[in-house]
């Protein structure tokens, strides 16, 4: 079913909601809008009566760390990656999203079961899926390639010559700077991570001595910077700086050629980083929870202040669109302002015209939200290419009459 009419809908355009929208659907791409009741002169086999939900453009996640947390539930458990992505993809239908960016770690990192092998074998099996349109989400790869980490842009360079979209974020853990300035925080938030997932304890002293060693190396840093700008130079990718606490990394990276900043640490990275107009993301959860769970900025006070301009999942899709629904909730943006930071924003940062917003010619990948008595915004219905890809709610069996002009 790639031809269906979806009526009696709250539509949210770019610029306005449509009170009582309709939205044609033919060949997986939205065909025609209107706003009113459903016209009798375009009534199509297949329609869906949406009962005043809204109607929103599907998702588009650029960064969800959660796929390496489908395979490894526990840290001894590893589970088969082809049903790990499947239970994914319906935890990300029922979300909303139907673009997705899976994060995958090109990292040497034993306290986070992460090894360059296993990276290289989640993105070649991600590359098969990019973008295929029988599936109920999108699926792309954001490379996380971890400056310190031999060999890491070499690992994800197969699968980034292959990507429709070549994603790469320039990731850089190390204590005592960046996400994890606070050293001391860290090593709690570390071990108390190990105990919660049944993980092998590591020393306090331990961490003391990697940061050590890590930031006295002057060498590997710009030895990274460098293989990456001959890499962009022979295959164009989009780059993404990430936890960036200092301008001075901001423009280092800039002068790389990144467009998007990921999770700014500080407002003075943050400010910059909007200088030079780069797309601004920053995590859901932080917004629903209202903190970030690490100790760094609270990413609505970004929004406030207009460093902002996406949303992603970071670690828990679910939180998406109930995140945008908070920031207006809160008086900081309308909805279709909102939206658009979960939807039209981060598929123009990374290229894509064809999806994130309800307007003629764009893919038909739609999700139906209703906002529950609690206030919190439920997703009863999800479209990818205008095939329904979770439904929860039981939409009326009865059909939608449509009007003539005079009862309109």
């Amino acid at each position: 079913m790639t031809n269906v009419t979806i009526a009696n809908a709250s539509v949210v355009l770019p610029d306005r909601v449509l009170e009582r929208g309709t939205v044609w659907v033919e060949g997986g791409r939205i065909a025609a809008l209107e706003d009113g009741p459903v016209s009798s002169s375009t009534l199509q086999e297949h329609i869906v009566d949406a009962d005043g939900a809204y109607l929103i453009p599907g998702v588009v996640d650029l960064h969800n760390d959660n796929l390496e947390l489908e395979v490894h539930p526990r840290a001894s458990a590893n589970l088969p990656l082809p049903f790990a992505l499947s239970v994914m993809e319906r935890r990300l239908a029922a979300s909303g999203v139907t673009t997705e960016f899976h994060a995958v770690a090109f990292q040497e990192r034993r306290d986070k079961n992460r090894h360059l092998t296993d990276a290289e074998v989640r993105a070649a099996f991600l590359a098969q899926f990019d973008d295929d349109p029988r599936r109920g989400v999108r699926h792309h790869i954001l490379h996380r390639l971890d400056m310190r980490t031999p060999g890491s842009l070499d690992a994800a360079l197969p699968t980034l010559r292959r990507a429709s979209v070549p994603y790469i974020s320039l990731n850089d853990h190390t204590p005592g700077q960046g996400q994890y300035r606070d050293v001391e925080r860290f090593i709690a938030l570390a071990q108390q991570e190990h105990a919660t997932r049944g993980r092998e304890q590591t020393s306090a002293a331990w961490y003391h001595e990697q940061m050590r060693a890590k930031l006295a190396d002057t060498e590997t840093v710009p030895a990274f910077y460098r293989q990456v700008a001959a890499a962009m130079s022979d295959l164009p990718m989009t780059l993404a700086t990430h936890d960036d606490d200092t301008i001075a990394k901001v423009d280092e990276q800039l002068m790389l050629g990144a467009r998007i900043a990921e999770f700014p640490i500080t407002l003075e990275a943050a400010r910059r980083a909007q200088e030079h107009g780069m797309a601004i993301v920053v995590g859901a959860p932080n917004i629903l929870r209202g903190g970030s769970q690490s100790g760094n900025l609270n990413a609505t006070d970004l929004v406030a202040a207009g460093l902002a301009g996406i949303i992603c999942a970071d670690y828990h899709a679910p939180c998406l669109i109930p995140a945008a629904f908070r920031l207006v909730q809160d008086g900081l943006l309308d909805l279709p302002a909102a939206i658009a930071m979960i939807t039209r924003n981060p598929a123009r940062a990374v290229g894509f015209t064809d999806r994130g917003e309800i307007a003629p010619g764009q893919l038909a990948d739609l999700a139906l939200v209703r906002v529950d008595a609690s206030g919190l915004p439920q997703v009863e219905a999800t479209f990818c290419g205008g095939i329904p890809a979770f439904t929860f709610a039981r939409y009326p069996e009865k059909p939608v009459h449509p009007v003539s002009s005079a009862e309109s």
